[in-house]
């Protein structure tokens, strides 16, 4: 049994679950509405069952935006840094996120993610491992691809857009935009490396749909970009 599934165990009235639920209905709200927050394809998102979500990485709002227009709970994978803050490190596993030591083989990270899957809950990943402001997509990491192959859960990438304009212009628009599921077909570093790069290449679609989706005036009826691969679900 690993330390993070211990720290959620011990919880008995702050559970991620609770937490999220007192977020979703006193944070969200303000969120989706101050920061003109347009969301394109989230009815991609599966309603139960295991999730990965992989998404790029732009800014510290990112967090709380994917939250806000999100109808179930992200389990976040999120930086060691993060736990070593004295306050972050007390809130954090409260709403269900947990540490990852980035630039190496974190074992304890691997297994919460898979316990996370096995509950049939939604994990939440940053696929580029670090933010990356106004720059488009950075590398794109194999762990997502692996923890999915481990487990047989979909990834749904997911392009958020504009946060890193919020600490200068809070009413800057943002948008999330929700590509299909894709699946990991085998297992080992070659599978895990092709489905990155396919994670990566969708990724970068979603990012041109949402730039051209701005200049279009934002239309609510937009629709994101299908995956032309055949290993993508339906």
């Amino acid at each position: 049994m690993s330390e993070t599934r211990m720290r959620w165990d011990g919880f008995r009235v702050f559970t991620p679950e609770r937490s999220w639920g007192l977020a979703l209905k006193l944070v969200a709200p303000p969120i989706r509405r101050f920061s003109d927050v347009r969301i394109w394809g989230r009815e991609r998102v599966p309603l139960s069952g295991p999730v990965v979500l992989a998404a790029n990485h732009q800014s510290f709002y990112d967090i709380f935006v994917l939250g806000a227009v999100m109808k179930r709970p992200i389990y976040y994978m999120a930086k060691q840094e993060l736990f070593d803050n004295a306050v972050l490190g007390r809130f954090l596993p409260h709403t269900g996120a947990f540490p990852v030591r980035r630039g190496e083989a974190d074992r304890g990270a691997i297994d919460a993610a898979r316990e996370v899957l096995a509950r049939g809950d939604i994990l939440g990943i940053f696929i580029d491992g670090t933010r990356h402001h106004g720059d488009g997509l950075g590398e794109v990491r194999a762990g997502a691809a692996m923890i999915a192959g481990m487990t047989g859960a979909p990834i749904v990438p997911v392009w958020i857009h504009g946060t890193d304009k919020i600490a200068d212009a809070p009413r800057s628009p943002v948008s999330v935009t929700f590509g299909r599921p894709l699946t990991v077909e085998g297992r080992g570093s070659k599978a895990y490396k092709a489905a990155s790069e396919e994670i990566g290449a969708y990724l970068r679609q979603l990012e041109s749909f949402a730039e051209s989706a701005d200049r279009a005036g934002r239309p609510k009826d937009a629709v994101p970009p299908e995956w032309a691969n055949k290993e993508t679900s339906a």
